[in-house]
């Protein structure tokens, strides 16, 4: 594996991390006992320079991924939306957060404990990689607040109506509401509906 590993993860499934769709820690299958064998990586980190991380996306989605921390979580399988790629993920509450599972369910309660970016269709109850630092694919919404947005806005989550990224228009008034939905700031032009590149604020990685 070409990139650095940190933490404990032991064992990735696949080269391409945005493929990694595990039925169980490291694997598709428990042993033989019931036990898991690489239950330890649950939480572990990924750290990829640009170049190592340009070997970790899968051609086959059309993911390119970029300098940046990823992380192993587990995809809720309590979750009513579906993980898709670029979209943004959540902890619905502490405990979820303790246990490294993140949903792509959002309401107006958790819009402000992002976990980090889904890199993929991750199976709900599955585990996967999500981006928590550095350069991300990020989906924005339909119809981007901001008329015209730009390189450089701050990127701010869409907040309870979708799990996708939005632009505020620049006279916007900033409060604790809408500070708490901060993502990034956008490194490629943003685009309604589509995947741009933004550069994510550090997330607390637990």
């Amino acid at each position: 594996m070409p990139a650095n590993l940190l933490s404990n993860i032991l064992r990735l499934t696949s080269a391409q991390i945005d493929l990694i769709n595990d039925s169980v820690p490291g694997s598709s299958v428990a042993t033989p006992t019931g036990n898991l064998a690489y239950a330890g990586q649950l939480g572990g980190w990924l750290v990829a320079n640009e170049t190592e991380a340009a070997g970790l996306g899968s051609g086959s989605t059309g993911l390119t991924l970029h300098a940046g921390i990823y992380q192993y979580v587990q995809f809720k399988a309590a979750s009513t939306t579906a993980p898709a790629k670029g979209t943004i993920m959540y902890y619905a509450s502490q405990s979820d957060q303790a246990l490294y599972r993140a949903t792509p369910d959002v309401t107006a309660a958790t819009d402000g404990l992002i976990a980090g970016v889904a890199l993929g269709a991750v199976t709900k109850g599955n585990y996967g990689f999500i981006q928590v630092a550095g350069v991300a694919n990020v989906l924005f919404k339909a119809s981007i607040t901001k008329a015209t947005p730009a390189i450089g806005d701050m990127v701010v989550v869409d907040g309870s109506s979708t799990n996708t990224a939005d632009i505020l228009a620049d006279a916007t008034g900033v409060t604790w509401a809408t500070a708490k939905l901060a993502l990034g700031k956008a490194v490629t032009l943003p685009v309604g509906a589509a995947i741009s590149l933004v550069w994510l604020n550090p997330i607390i990685l637990p």
